[in-house]
């Protein structure tokens, strides 16, 4: 026996709408749901984000978080492109200051809050020159300035 994660549930005011967001964010494509809409990274069979308008507003809306990282690239090219899609960061943090790894948490625009980690190319990149014996690891870490956490107002 056992469970098997199907999908993620969000609720929102506009469906389709953010269904927008999330598909540029995702870069797949949205599709119909039963009650809503729904974006399946892995196609029909795979983890799916699905998005309904919400069911109860007398009920607090409970706070699921997305855990997302780039592939490749930079974390910071995506703070960009997500904020430029309408996301907005809610906090950054280290995750490992001496390597420079980190976590964006962001906010969608609904207010749903999601997070990105360092791509897979800089975690990869970090543990290369630890394990690179003659490299100094001179800035592979964060700037003193750098080493910051951002709160929303």
């Amino acid at each position: 026996m056992g469970l098997k994660m199907r999908k993620i549930e969000l609720e929102c005011a506009d469906p389709i709408g953010l269904g927008g967001f999330w598909e540029a964010a995702l870069g797949v494509p949205m599709g119909p749901g039963v009650d809503g809409v729904r974006i399946a990274p892995d196609g029909e069979v795979g983890f799916s984000l699905y998005l309904v308008e919400r069911r109860a507003t007398e009920r607090p809306r409970s706070q699921p978080r997305l855990w997302l990282n780039p592939v490749d690239g930079r974390l910071q090219d995506e703070v960009d492109r997500l904020t430029g899609l309408g996301a907005t960061v809610v906090s950054r943090y280290w995750t490992n200051a001496s390597a420079g790894l980190e976590v964006v948490v962001f906010a969608d625009p609904e207010g749903n809050e999601f997070c990105v980690e360092s791509s897979d190319q800089e975690v990869a990149e970090a543990v290369r020159r630890f394990e690179d014996e003659s490299d100094d690891l001179n800035g592979l870490g964060p700037e003193t300035s750098t080493v910051i956490r951002i709160e929303a107002p």
